[in-house]
């Protein structure tokens, strides 16, 4: 027996070596070859124009190419799972919202769970605006509240995608207000964009980044604003003037590796997002799009992700939302 014992213990410690041993290793070589992130949102969203701005960031600080992979689908469920399921070598990451692993997994059905990923940092944060395309018969946050309450989920209001902070964003006017709404889920801001100038649905709910040039030319109108009212639109009230809301719905973008990446890996991929932060091209790019420049470790994302996910076992306990 205590033969036995020693041997497992010895079978152990080789293999800690080996694993601390390909983890130094990796990260001396690492990288000698592109880098893909995936973007589980269509192209031409908030999560696709930062990721494309910080790839260029992030691949001049390690040396090597960032491709954008655009993966869109489910909630972002198609996007995370190439991503959990790949080599944990550092090639393969995720560039998303927490709410890839903390609220889509209570929408979908998945293969993955928060355990599925290891956070690596926060790039950004971008506020979300409810808009109505000119000439609505909306004029303001109190005109939607009334309309949603006398016709319960009579309201169309799209976003983009299940399990986005976008979706979030509904759900927290939803139980700010006590009402509901008829959310039409999309698969990234532009075709939710462009179907509200087509008239076909009635409020969206958007990153001011992806909205703000159809603001400036007018053929949006900014109803509210989530979280703190913002510098750009000083004339527009916060959701936060019916009630309490109960969560930041702040857009806040990072970058995810699969779980068994190792320690070695992870520190030379926030050392190299740290510099790609300052980087200026990327800071500006970000002032031109309305987003905010926010860095944060990997115990960050991970908090948002604790946050979100106890609010939506709420939502599901209530009978708020429902797994399809």
């Amino acid at each position: 027996m205590q033969r036995r014992t020693l041997l497992r213990g010895a079978a152990a410690a080789v293999a800690a070596q080996a694993s601390q041993s390909f983890a130094q290793s990796s990260a001396q070589g690492y990288p000698n070859h592109a880098v893909t992130l995936i973007v589980p949102y269509a192209a031409g969203g908030n999560a696709d124009l930062t990721a494309r701005l910080f790839g260029d960031a992030l691949g001049k600080a390690l040396g090597q190419p960032v491709v954008v992979d655009n993966r869109a689908g489910g909630g972002g469920a198609i996007g995370a799972n190439a991503v959990v399921n790949a080599r944990p070598d550092g090639y393969t990451l995720l560039f998303s919202a927490p709410s890839v692993f903390s609220v889509t997994p209570h929408l979908v059905k998945v293969n993955y769970s928060t355990a599925s990923v290891r956070p690596v940092c926060l790039v950004s944060k971008t506020p979300l605006v409810l808009v109505v395309k000119k000439g609505s018969r909306y004029k303001s946050l109190a005109d939607v509240v009334t309309a949603a309450k006398a016709a319960p989920a009579g309201v169309a209001m799209g976003y983009s995608g299940l399990g986005t902070p976008n979706h979030l964003a509904m759900l927290n006017l939803e139980a700010v207000a006590q009402v509901r709404f008829n959310g039409i889920p999309y698969k990234g801001s532009g075709p939710m964009l462009q179907d509200m100038l087509a008239g076909q649905i009635e409020v969206g709910a958007d990153q001011i980044s992806t909205s703000r040039p159809y603001i400036e030319s007018g053929d949006l109108i900014p109803l509210a604003v989530f979280g703190s009212k913002l510098e750009a639109l000083p004339e527009v009230p916060s959701v936060s003037t019916l009630g309490k809301e109960p969560f930041d719905v702040t857009t806040y973008l990072g970058i995810a590796a699969p779980s068994a990446t190792p320690d070695a890996l992870v520190a030379a991929l926030q050392k190299a997002a740290g510099t790609a932060l300052q980087d200026a091209r990327f800071t500006a790019g970000m002032a031109k799009l309305g987003a905010l420049v926010q860095g944060g470790s990997g115990a960050d994302y991970e908090r948002l992700m604790r946050t979100e996910n106890e609010f939506m076992a709420q939502m599901v306990a209530s009978g708020r939302v429902k797994q399809e």
